[in-house]
């Protein structure tokens, strides 16, 4: 099927297509506000730099992207001047042409090529140094079929929309939405952000008959915290951007909610394992404190390599602009940083990353490991681990916590007693900072750069024995 707003108006001009908070367009009525835009955009095959917003605005200018065959490089809204101009030095893309309000002249469509360059997703991944991803038009299209053929697609399909067009979660609704004719519900954070607006969601899912909703474990732990109960037509909510841990897969099944955990990376497209759909309404297979993220989708390999895991499906990138190594092995195989292991049905479990290992006194230390074991606490309701430079140990190991509500007494001494019958003591923190949120990506993700380079200073420049608990004001992370 076309990925295109046009075809998608001469095949089903009447159907909604895009619900916002002003109000709601049918696919006739897309394509006719896309026009311009895609005139636009034509005038040049060179990629373009979109900032797209959770609204219509931002929407068209994607659909025109789509249309016109334009690569287009994704850009969070909130980006710094000297982000956006690095954006555009590495991925070679020119600024977005200025619109009118009325167009002259109609766009004329033509055949796209399938490797076509569809979007260039910016990432950092674990190390901080960005990358720029290729995505063609095949490989987002292969996501889009491979979910499609887990999911089904149902009558008046609404799939809610809240996570960030400048990421592949956000991106990859519009894909699939736009390939079976669903409706895209738009969900603005707005400036107090989807954290805190919990109740605004599950209401929106209620009133706009949201029959399927993408979300971070965060944003999910919010909607529980609130009360939230699925509404009847919501068939399912795809989890994704980080690991689901087993005390929330277990409060999500104790709720009722229709889960469906996932596992995938810009370089796949989205997700290119999930939970079986039929299986939702059950309790997630656990093991060794890892919940299971599903199985392969159709069309989607699996294997472990040395106990990192590697993705051989017809939605891999094409490359990474301006690498200079292949990024897929000659058989067609992508060597993630994901360590996993395979359950005895062939589930998936992702068990954190290879390259975020810590190195103290010799110890190789797992800092999701330690997350994992203080988010088990009830203490504690989040957790980032970092390594603090030392030159006597090379690294320290830092944490800094977010208490749940009512907690006190939360020091480095709490924290070594609680962990003593999980953790070996050489896997224990030895800085401790405290704070009232902690910085995540648009995915979701944690964002570790941002906690060390933000809570590291707060551990001290030097590395005595023991650090003293310092508190740090919380503040919003975008």
């Amino acid at each position: 099927m076309p990925l295109s707003i046009f075809s998608a108006a001469r095949t089903t001009p009447n159907r909604i297509g895009l619900v916002t908070r002003t109000g709601s367009h049918t696919y006739a009525e897309l394509a006719a506000l896309t026009q311009i835009r895609a005139v636009a955009l034509s005038a040049s095959p060179d990629p373009v730099l979109l900032q797209p917003r959770l609204d219509l605005d931002g929407l068209l200018w994607i659909y025109a992207a789509a249309a016109t065959g334009t690569p287009f490089v994704a850009l969070s809204p909130s980006a710094t001047p000297s982000e956006r101009d690095a954006a555009l030095t590495l991925s070679r893309a020119r600024e977005p042409p200025r619109v009118g309000t009325r167009g002259n002249c109609a766009f004329v469509e033509r055949v796209i090529d399938a490797e076509r360059p569809f979007a260039l997703m910016l990432t950092s991944g674990s190390t901080g140094t960005p990358k720029v991803v290729v995505l063609s038009r095949r490989a987002v299209l292969a996501s889009a079929a491979a979910s499609t053929a887990n999911l089904g697609v149902h009558r008046e399909e609404a799939w809610l929309l809240c996570l960030s067009l400048a990421h592949v979660a956000g991106l990859s609704i519009v894909v699939r939405m736009l390939a079976t004719r669903g409706r895209v519900v738009l969900f603005e954070p707005g400036a107090a952000g989807l954290l805190e607006r919990a109740p605004d969601l599950a209401r929106c899912l209620r009133e706009q008959s949201v029959s399927l909703v993408s979300l971070v474990p965060p944003v999910l732990e919010r909607l529980l915290d609130a009360g939230f109960s699925p509404p009847a037509r919501l068939r399912a909510v795809l989890l994704g951007g980080a690991s689901c841990s087993v005390p929330l897969a277990r409060r999500a099944w104790r709720a009722g909610i229709p889960l469906v955990t996932s596992y995938g990376l810009t370089e796949t497209g989205s997700q290119v394992v999930a939970r079986r759909y039929a299986e939702r309404w059950l309790a997630l297979p656990e093991r060794d404190g890892h919940v299971s993220a599903g199985h392969p989708l159709v069309g989607v390999e699996i294997e472990l390599r040395g106990g990192r895991i590697a993705i051989r499906a017809a939605a891999l990138f094409s490359e990474y602009r301006g690498g200079t190594a292949p990024a897929v092995d000659d058989a067609g195989w992508f060597l993630t940083q994901d360590r996993g292991s395979i359950g005895p049905n062939g589930e998936l479990y992702v068990l954190g990353r290879a390259d975020l290992v810590l190195v103290s006194g010799g110890e190789n230390v797992d800092p999701e490991e330690i997350e994992r074991a203080l988010r088990a606490l009830p203490e504690i309701e989040d957790a980032c681990v970092f390594g603090v430079p030392c030159p006597e140990f090379g690294q320290r190991i830092a944490v800094v916590v977010v208490a749940a509500r009512g907690a006190r007494g939360i020091d480095l001494p709490w924290i070594t007693h609680r962990l003593g019958a999980t953790l070996a003591r050489s896997k224990h923190p030895r800085a401790l900072a405290l704070t009232d949120s902690l910085p995540r990506t648009g995915a979701g993700k944690l964002d570790r750069r941002a906690c060390a380079e933000r809570f590291g200073r707060a551990c001290g420049p030097n590395c005595p024995a023991m650090f003293s608990t310092a508190r740090i004001p919380s503040q919003r992370f975008d």
